[in-house]
């Protein structure tokens, strides 16, 4: 369709004979010798649209809905497509950028679709097996809003993730630089905030966008456009890909990150992911020792408080030990020993608590639990950030042994790459 071409700024690609073309989906495959920042002209409801995207460098096949796909408004007449190169941060002067001299890109195809809306009166598409009914909040950037195990021992409980803000759920979040130039982040829990992707929303509840979706019988690959979380309803420039898959008693959750920023960011502790419950599962466990996988005693909690207060920061603290590869942790109800389970390989440390706990089995309630896995990862703009966790219900005992059975799922060995270790020694003692 559009051979090579070499650009510097901007490239405008005109598409002729599109006037009756309807579609809400488009696919582009291309070649890109850097990043991309790219925009669709088209008409809906009447109106000129300028629809944003982002490629990445290399050959790849990208698609995407329309701005009003979950509204289930389609979109006329694709009248051009534009390209810019991404001016990229330079050394310590976060003032100056450079652009790439030469961009080469090949649109080698480019097809426009009607493709089915997945979506529902509560913005939620479900997932279900035998074993559970997995929920992916649509209007949130595709985070996990639902698990309900159908071997629950909670018989008031159905769904026991909290989704009473954007904030919640289950899903990805990253931090990177903080105020420079014209970026100027907002204050969030009595703090100046940086640059913070968020797959839900931001703190002000306004809505991530959804790039695509891809639906098969046990499993649903979304892509998402996430919030910065301090802003008010500034989109930012990166990407989020999950893929959820139900396999027996197991939830798998494959997840991917692209910054597009440009920016030069810290190297910093990143939650991988963030993962909320309801308040009535009251009691931590995790495994802190050094023996893995062997049946080695457990620690538990059950009074922790609200992690975000500077008072209870250390209480919020779980140290992993050099030589650990057990790195899961469950929160469960103390009287019916039942709860979600999290196992995610190669991660450093834990963060979390309850917030308002009120032992409330409503996933509504702004009492939640929280915890995050953590590892020291710098984002760097244009290169993807890679892991992979498994969710289970059920006992601790039940929970533990199935995360045993799985331990060589995944090695998220790229969450070693661009950054550094927040292990412990083994022979740490804590304070």
């Amino acid at each position: 369709m559009l051979k090579e071409t070499v650009f510097s700024e901007r490239l405008l690609l005109p598409l002729d004979g599109k006037e009756g073309c309807s579609f809400n989906r488009f696919i582009l495959t291309y070649t890109a010798s850097h990043a991309l920042r790219g925009s669709l002209v088209y008409t809906a409801n009447g109106e000129e649209i300028r629809d944003p995207f982002f490629l990445e460098p290399g050959s790849h096949v990208f698609s995407c809905v329309i701005l009003d796909y979950l509204k289930e408004i389609n979109a006329t007449s694709p009248t051009a497509m534009i390209f810019e190169s991404i001016p990229v941060m330079t050394g310590a002067n976060p003032d100056t950028f450079e652009t790439p001299e030469a961009v080469t890109l090949t649109v080698e195809k480019l097809d426009f679709e009607i493709y089915p809306v997945y979506n529902t009166a509560d913005n939620t598409y479900y997932l279900a097996n035998e074993r559970y009914k997995l929920g992916i909040r649509m209007n949130w950037g595709g985070g996990v809003n639902y698990i309900e195990d159908f071997k629950s021992r909670l018989p008031k409980v159905k769904n026991i993730i909290n989704q009473f803000d954007t904030g919640r759920l289950i899903q990805q979040s990253y931090y990177g630089i903080g105020a420079h130039g014209d970026y100027q982040p907002e204050v969030f829990n009595n703090s100046r905030w940086v640059y913070n992707p968020v797959q839900g929303g931001d703190q002000h509840n306004n809505h991530s966008r959804i790039i695509d979706i891809v639906v098969k019988e046990h499993a649903v690959y979304i892509k998402s456009q996430p919030q910065d979380w301090s802003m008010n309803g500034r989109i930012t420039p990166s990407y989020m890909e999950n893929t959820y898959t139900l396999d027996g008693d197991y939830i798998r959750v494959d997840n991917r990150f692209t910054d597009f920023s440009g920016w030069l960011h810290p190297c910093t502790a990143q939650e991988v992911p963030a993962f909320y419950t309801v308040s009535c599962l009251d009691r931590f466990t995790w495994y802190g020792g050094t023996k893995p996988w062997t049946g080695d005693a457990l620690s538990v909690r059950t009074d922790l408080k609200f992690w975000g207060d500077p008072k209870y920061a250390r209480d919020s603290a779980f140290h992993i030990r050099e030589s650990n590869t057990e790195t899961w942790c469950a929160w469960t109800n103390t009287d019916a020993d039942y709860g979600l389970g999290l196992y995610v390989p190669n991660t450093d440390y834990y963060t979390g608590g309850r917030h308002m706990y009120d032992h409330s089995p409503d996933p509504l309630s702004p009492s939640c639990n929280y915890v995050a896995p953590l590892v020291a990862v710098r984002i760097k703009p244009f290169t993807p950030i890679e892991y992979s966790y498994l969710v289970t219900a059920g006992s601790v005992e039940e929970i533990r042994a199935a995360f045993t059975a799985a331990k060589d799922f995944a090695s998220n060995i790229s969450l070693k790459n661009n950054g550094r270790s927040m292990r412990v020694p083994d022979d740490y003692q804590e304070q």
